[in-house]
């Protein structure tokens, strides 16, 4: 009997297996920036905030045209303030590339800057991620797999000037790779900000168009976000309270952009679903809309926009009951109908919002090759957004939806 018997060491190395091979159940991760200051002139509180986060010399990453406008100024005017110094990084003026980021790379480091800061909209934010997490990152870019990065030795803060991307709350980013001519997402934890400062005063002078599809595209984080196979009780809940708010704050913002409240309530909304989907993942919308965005010069909030329709009209098969929750966020619920009229009900008025902002309904606005569809379907199939969407798609459906969109007209009984 005493050759059987278990050292304390055997016995904890096979208890300690055990536990690793449990699967956790319903389990999932959340992350969110560690710090988020809100309020109309919250920016005069930034300096402060960075002294708390331990910084002592900040790299502002900054919109060529945020930095011309002087919506910087605050903020250089608060880091001072506090007794910090800073180096004024200001040649975004598009989306990040390789040589964007290495640019900025080299900055940072002549600079012995501790702390990115990026201020402006979803570009200037996602170059300001791509610097801080490249810093230490030795290998090329084209190799550089999602998630492949897991750490970073600088801080890392966010200032959105538009309400969309949600980037001030996302733990991913897109460089486009020159070399190779490739967009290369990098996704994990050093992505988070450490702290996300959202001033809608910032936002007051954002033009109406802007506006509208910046907001339509915090719509569609966050109805991707809700039916992802990837959602969870605390997405569903952020992506949920977007929609509400977002529904009554849009059009105002559009409207009047000089309202305070409706700019407040977007950059909440914004911010919302960028929690969400950052912990969920998107779906077939965003798959679709990176393609025709870049190969047709199409905004990205104006791609979802024209797709977002069409897609929730697919997808409906396998998330009526979602899309009918929806419903009583976006007002149009009513007690009398069953769960596909409230399904049907919210694809109408989402529809029916994009078309009062102005926002195009078509892909023949644009100029697009029908004879393309095939190597956009190919692309889509490959995207990552894609792993989140509820309802399987083939390259033939793609191309098929892709149709349907040219033409502007949704099924019987959407319009």
């Amino acid at each position: 009997m005493s050759n059987l018997a278990l050292s304390h060491e055997d016995v904890a190395s096979i208890v300690s297996q055990s536990i690793r091979k449990q699967n956790v159940y319903k389990g999932f991760t959340f992350r969110s920036p560690a710090v988020t200051i809100l309020g109309g002139n919250c920016i005069n509180q930034i300096g402060d905030a960075l002294l708390e986060l331990g910084a002592r010399h900040i790299l502002i990453v900054a919109d060529k045209t945020v930095n011309k406008l002087g919506l910087v100024t605050a903020c250089q005017d608060s880091i001072v303030m506090a007794g910090l110094k800073f180096t004024l990084f200001s040649e975004v003026c598009g989306e990040p590339d390789s040589d964007l980021i290495y640019q900025g790379v080299e900055i940072l480091r002549q600079s012995q800057a501790d702390f990115v800061l990026g201020i402006g909209g979803g570009s200037a934010l996602d170059t300001a991620k791509g610097i801080a997490v490249i810093e230490d990152y030795k290998g090329p870019l084209s190799e550089l797999k999602l998630g492949g990065i897991s750490s970073r030795k600088v801080g890392l803060g966010a200032v959105p000037t538009t309400a969309g991307t949600g980037s001030e709350a996302t733990d991913i980013t897109v460089i486009k790779d020159l070399k190779n001519n490739i967009k290369v997402p990098i996704k994990g934890a050093s992505l988070v900000p450490d702290i996300a400062v959202l001033d809608p005063n910032l936002m007051l002078g954002v033009p109406a168009h802007i506006t509208a599809a910046t907001g339509v595209d915090t719509l569609t984080h966050a109805i991707e976000s809700y039916v992802s196979l990837h959602s969870n009780p605390l997405s569903k809940a952020y992506a949920y309270h977007a929609i509400e708010t977002l529904i009554t704050a849009l059009p105002i913002a559009v409207g009047n952009g000089d309202n305070l409240d409706a700019r407040y309530d977007m950059s909440v909304s914004a911010y919302k679903a960028g929690l969400a989907f950052s912990n969920s993942g998107l779906g077939l919308i965003h798959a679709i809309a990176h393609q025709i965005g870049a190969r047709y010069d199409i905004s990205h909030g104006d791609a979802n926009a024209i797709l977002l329709p069409y897609v929730m009209v697919f997808n409906s098969l396998t998330c009526e009951k979602e899309y009918a929750e929806l419903a009583v966020a976006l007002g149009v619920s009513r007690d009398s109908m069953t769960q596909r009229e409230r399904c049907r009900v919210t694809i109408m008025a989402v529809r029916e919002l994009i078309v009062d902002l102005g926002l195009p309904t078509s892909l023949a606005n644009f100029n697009v090759n029908k004879q393309d569809f095939s190597k956009i379907s190919k692309r889509a199939i490959q995207d990552i957004c894609l792993m989140g969407n509820p309802r399987k798609v083939s390259r033939v459906q793609i191309e098929d939806l892709l149709d349907k969109v040219f033409e502007g007209t949704l099924p019987a009984g959407y319009q």
